[in-house]
């Protein structure tokens, strides 16, 4: 009788069946990323994670069981937990790169232009996060090698079955409402990259799948107007003594005719939801300023990883001029939507929340997008209109989207602007308004969009060209003021320099044309400057963005303020200050109103800034400031801005408001519903 020595060799290996493997391997690689990716380990958060590891373990462990053959098995439990260590490594790489998770549509949203323009980036990424790729495969490769699965058992996959049923309740109804301030992520408050670090990234794709296409769009009831406690008696009105003018009675801002109650009624579903939202809502108020721009010329900017620490009034006296002479926005946030430039450009010009994040423009270009101010200046005829960017034509499918958004025209890198752009990166800002404003000049009057690219991150001088340009003079600077930033901010600072350049130019340009005071410059980041956080793919050993803040720690509130630039040569002797807490989706209702187009004020998130509606700044993971203070939802806590007394009902009342306003601008996007709105209103 033969003997099978390869078979005697196999049965020497220590038993682990494929199932147990599986469920602690899930386990382990959940709790790997969040140990990762969080600075601070909360227990209740991180028994979530392990609780609802083990249970997708278990539950991959009863399907793997059904393998015939133990071999097969083993087989199988290997390749889907390779599968899952490169999905988990690769979201460990990204968070470490933009400080979020981002859900499976934004990767795949944004993996071309990755792909193509930053593919330097991914292999660096690669080599500088060897030790984490090494801990996350290890526990594979060694159970490929040493270890051996067995038959299964019909009363083990009844355990199983069981096992994965009571850990998701028991993180779902025990510790997530009790251990942890998370429960909201379980419903309107969802948010991906929240979910994901409160619980792990299966259960953030899991909560994304159910949140993804609602039947119905799930608003909540609040009241309109949530109040807060007076906290001191109210005094008696004086008598009054002499004639005083009549107030002014204003309009409401809203699309003259419309009944949007009428219109609920007249459809279903989502888009009846919607209708029936927006009639629910107070409108804004026309003021003292609708109209102040009307028939001026508006150029746009989104400036790549702008911050308000870049103004100083010697080294970049044009931004200081531009944000002190123009609207002076004094609270001014520009919130982390999650997915880098394209949810930065989307709020700032669309005026909803993001909520698809990397697909949202892609997503949005399939409707009529009637309340841009491309649409809504392009309505009136006369404006020359076009969008423009410095860097490739194709990166975040721009060439396809941002005609969408109603302007005539999109030039690029590699679409009309080759020639007049240096091919390095990251591109002159300079050399994109030296070649596109003597255009607008010619055709006014004009409505034209910028996304710069010059101060993109990495900061090194290798690596930046704007950074290299700029280094000695930037340098040079601070050593006079005795400031000794590190090489990291102060290639952040040097790159930024290009866009001062920029903005020196095209005021001199609008100036010696004589219509600076005929032209509206608004400027507004996309984001704050994340390459400077501590990461490994950005090779920061530290945390650089609290050295350009000046600060040993922050938070998002922090993080996220930012400037806003509103200028035009008319505003210069007006001194026209904003102190309120405002954001990048009151942009676009604001403009409306300044340039006195035709909208409706009810289906904008943000507000017109100059309006009679109350301030409201919200986060995509349901966090809030509004006049009375700021409520953090990753902590569950609420800070007051003074003494004023703020109940518990106030603050569910404006938690509330926000998680409508994010359903509202996931169900406009998904439902199409601008096109039902231009339907009814005769604009198809």
């Amino acid at each position: 009788m033969k003997t099978n020595h390869r078979y005697l060799k196999s049965s020497r290996r220590p038993l682990l069946p494929a199932w147990l493997f599986l469920t602690l391997m899930a386990a382990y690689q959940e709790c790997m990323v969040h140990i990762w990716v969080t600075d601070e380990i909360q227990p209740g958060r991180f028994l979530a994670v392990l609780t609802f590891g083990l249970g997708l373990g278990a539950a991959l462990g009863l399907l793997v069981s059904f393998i015939p053959s133990p071999k097969g098995q083993k087989w199988t439990a290997v390749g889907v937990s390779l599968v899952m260590s490169v999905f988990w490594l690769m979201e460990t790489f990204i968070f470490d790169s933009y400080k979020v998770f981002m859900d499976l549509t934004t990767i795949v949203g944004g993996a071309g232009g990755v792909a193509t323009d930053f593919m330097d980036e991914v292999i660096n990424s690669l080599t500088r996060n060897v030790g984490s790729i090494f801990l996350m495969l290890l526990p594979t490769v060694v159970y490929a090698v040493f270890f051996r699965s067995g038959k299964t058992k019909w009363l083990t996959r009844g355990f199983l079955t069981l096992a994965a049923a009571s850990l998701y309740v028991l993180g779902l109804f025990v510790i997530v409402p009790r251990y942890t301030p998370d429960g909201g992520l379980l419903g309107n408050a969802y948010n991906f990259d929240s979910a994901a670090q409160s619980f792990g990234l299966h259960m953030g794709l899991i909560l994304d799948a159910t949140h993804g296409s609602p039947k119905d769009a799930g608003f909540v009831a609040v009241e309109t107007e949530p109040t807060v406690p007076p906290t001191t008696e109210a005094a008696e009105p004086e008598e009054v003594t002499q004639e005083t003018e009549p107030e002014i009675v204003y309009e409401d801002q809203v699309i003259p005719g419309v009944d949007f109650a009428e219109l609920a009624a007249a459809n279903r579903g989502p888009i009846s939801s919607i209708y029936s939202y927006a009639a629910s809502q107070t409108p804004a108020k026309k003021n003292a300023y609708t109209g102040l721009f009307k028939g001026k010329n508006l150029i746009l900017i989104t400036a790549e990883a702008f911050t308000k620490e870049t103004i100083d009034p010697e080294l970049t006296p044009a931004l200081y001029r531009m944000a002190t002479k123009g609207i002076q926005f004094q609270e001014y946030y520009q919130p982390a939507w999650g997915a880098s430039t394209t949810a930065g450009e989307f709020s700032n010009l669309i005026g909803l929340v993001p909520t698809s994040l990397g697909a949202c423009m892609k997503e949005a270009k399939q409707q009529k997008l009637l309340f841009t101010m491309g649409y809504q200046l392009g309505r009136e005829g006369t404006y020359y209109s076009a969008a423009y960017h410095n860097h490739l034509h194709d990166f975040y499918e721009r060439n396809e989207t941002h005609t969408k958004l109603g302007y005539d025209q999109f030039l690029a890198r590699g679409r009309g602007l080759d020639g007049y752009i240096t091919p390095v990166f990251p591109e002159s800002d300079l050399e994109l308004i030296d070649a596109t404003i003597p255009d607008c000049i010619a055709n006014q009057p004009f409505n034209v969009y910028y996304m710069t690219v010059s101060g993109h991150c990495p900061y090194s001088l290798k690596e930046n060209a704007q950074a290299r340009r700029h280094m000695d003079q930037v340098k040079s600077f601070y050593e006079k003021k005795g400031v000794a930033h590190s090489d990291t901010v102060m290639g952040y600072l040097a790159s930024q320099q290009e866009l001062e350049l920029a903005m020196e130019s095209l005021l001199k340009q609008l100036e010696e044309a004589g219509i600076a005071d005929d032209t509206v410059v608004v400027l507004a980041t996309d984001h704050y400057p994340y390459g400077l956080e501590r990461s490994k793919t950005w090779q920061n050993t530290r945390d650089h963005l609290a050295e350009l803040f000046g600060v040993e720690d922050y938070d998002l509130f922090m993080r996220d303020h930012n400037a806003l630039i509103i200028w035009s040569g008319c505003l210069e002797d007006q001194n026209i200050v904003v102190d309120e807490p405002v954001y990048s989706l009151d942009i676009l209702p604001t403009l409306s109103n300044l340039f006195g187009v035709e909208y409706d004020s009810r289906l904008l998130i943000g507000r017109d800034v100059f309006s009679d509606q109350s301030p409201l700044v919200l986060w995509p993971d349901h966090s809030w400031i509004t006049d009375k203070g700021r409520y953090n939802s990753r902590q569950g806590t609420f800070t007051p801005t003074g003494d004023e007394t703020v109940t518990q009902e106030y603050i569910d009342q404006i938690s509330a408001i926000v998680s409508n306003k994010i359903t509202y601008s996931r169900s406009v996007i998904e439902q199409n519903f601008f096109n039902y709105l231009a339907k009814d209103l005769g604009r198809e």
